[in-house]
């Protein structure tokens, strides 16, 4: 397994990255739960969050959201919240203002809670817990913007100090996290909110999150527009892909598709997985090809193609099919025919799948 100058492995990366492109699609504020939940959580070995805004001249804590995975019950989980957030309150209002916060960094933050004690649970056991050792990452927000702060959480008995990684990762992340955020609540708060979502929506990468069992998570809007003639052939051919690749315990895994009139790269990306690979989560991400197309076209241009044969094939990896070559560039389709047979020839391949893989 590689290992980075920052600490982080290569399966780290792929997380976060796939986790970024996530973030970026999120338009409501339950997706941006789903993401934290399903992604972040598991990433950062954490049991909850919770997210806040600074408000009011004493910069009063406001919960914004929270998730909880820990073992306590929904009732114990909300007396932990409002106790820490009375706790960060009072520590905000007596901080002297020359200690600004670092924008990432971690400390006990529960230290005033002895015992949580609640009748309301249905894990068939008292729910009582010591968390006399929980400590939290924290998210700032360091701009003029109205500040916003994430807490990640590890309740637990033993004590468990985040890692340099953590760190890494965070830092990593939390440009895209403060932005999904902000952006959310700019659109709830927005009197037009159908006319910001049809802009983020359009601006926004076509991106899907899928379970082996073929169960969707999350699917952006860009997406379904993407797929939607295919969408059943292709999700099919994408649930067999899974299976393949979680019986491999792949991390990762690429290939090129026309969709539409569009050529795609689509990498899916394994996001969760328990310890024997049995459930797994993973990012499907699909990128048009035209960020390539420089580096394919320096690639073909040392082929020995003819301007004409160069032409056709830059017009072959943008997705195109010979009919619409010939329209493309007014050809008759057998003049096309011909010249990708001499350019198959030259590339030393027999099929355009061939092709598109030996310049990808």
């Amino acid at each position: 397994m590689d290992i980075f100058l920052d600490g982080l492995t290569n399966r780290d990366h792929q997380i976060a990255s796939a986790t970024i492109g996530w973030l970026n699609s999120c338009q409501i504020r339950h997706e941006f739960n789903e993401v934290l939940k399903t992604a972040l959580l598991p990433l950062l070995a954490c049991n909850g969050v919770f997210y806040v805004r600074l408000i009011g001249e004493k910069d009063a804590l406001h919960l914004l959201g929270s998730i909880n995975q820990s073992g306590c019950c929904q009732h114990s989980w909300e007396i932990f919240l409002d106790t820490v957030l009375q706790k960060l309150t009072a520590e905000n209002s007596i901080t002297d203002n020359v200690n600004v916060p670092l924008p990432i960094h971690f400390a006990s933050i529960v230290h005033c809670i002895a015992d949580l004690n609640c009748e309301h649970h249905s894990f068939g056991q008292s729910c009582q817990q010591s968390h006399h050792n929980d400590t939290a990452i924290t998210v700032f927000d360091d701009d003029h913007q109205p500040a916003y702060r994430f807490y990640f959480c590890r309740l637990n008995k033993q004590q468990q100090i985040f890692s340099q990684r953590d760190i890494e990762l965070l830092k990593i992340l939390r440009p895209a996290l403060l932005q999904a955020l902000r952006l959310i609540l700019f659109r709830e708060e927005k009197l037009n909110s159908r006319q910001v979502l049809n802009f983020w929506s359009d601006n926004t990468d076509p991106i899907i999150v899928i379970r082996d069992d073929g169960a969707i998570i999350f699917q952006s809007r860009t997406f379904e527009q993407v797929i939607a003639q295919d969408k059943h052939t292709f999700l099919s051919t994408v649930s067999a892909l899974v299976k393949t690749v979680q019986r491999d315990r792949a991390g990762w895994y690429s290939f090129l598709s026309k969709l539409g009139k569009r050529l795609y790269e689509i990498r899916l990306t394994l996001i969760n997985a328990d310890i024997d690979y049995r459930q797994c989560i993973y990012l499907l991400h699909l990128s048009r090809v035209t960020h390539k197309i420089g580096k394919i076209f320096n690639q073909l241009n040392r082929t020995g193609l003819t301007n004409r044969e160069l032409e056709i094939t830059m017009l072959i990896y943008q997705g195109n099919s010979p009919r619409e070559i010939a329209g493309e560039i007014n050809l008759s389709y057998h003049t096309v025919r011909n010249h990708i047979k001499s350019i198959y020839s030259k590339l030393g391949v027999s099929t355009r799948s061939e092709m598109l893989v030996k310049f990808e």
